[in-house]
């Protein structure tokens, strides 16, 4: 799945993509996801949603060239991974026996 299938747009301020909200259907959920950004550095931010219980996945992870960083998914289906300067990022999320990828993330 790729940024032309999320609901949203990135804002702009100054030239420089500073925050983002997308929603993006995989398989029977959804992913919230949002970049943030603060004193620490940049984060993304996610919730995997549609499920009355904990959802499926039980970690995700944040891959770029030479960065690898997992996340753990909270009950509530939340979790938050600090993302690398610059790189080009890929999300991997494991629903059931599924691996979904959300590429091409802008940061």
């Amino acid at each position: 799945m790729d940024s032309r299938h999320a609901l949203g747009a990135p804002q702009r301020h100054q030239g420089l993509l500073n925050v983002w909200n997308r929603l993006y259907k995989i398989g029977s959920f959804y992913l919230d996801l949002s970049l943030k950004r603060g004193p620490n550095g940049a984060f993304l931010v996610g919730q995997v949603i549609g499920a009355a219980q904990k959802p499926p996945a039980l970690r995700v992870t944040l891959h770029a060239p030479s960065y690898s960083r997992s996340s753990f998914i909270t009950e509530r289906g939340n979790f938050r991974i600090q993302l690398p300067d610059k790189g080009d990022l890929e999300l991997e999320l494991t629903l059931d026996s599924e691996t979904f990828w959300v590429r091409g993330l802008d940061v």
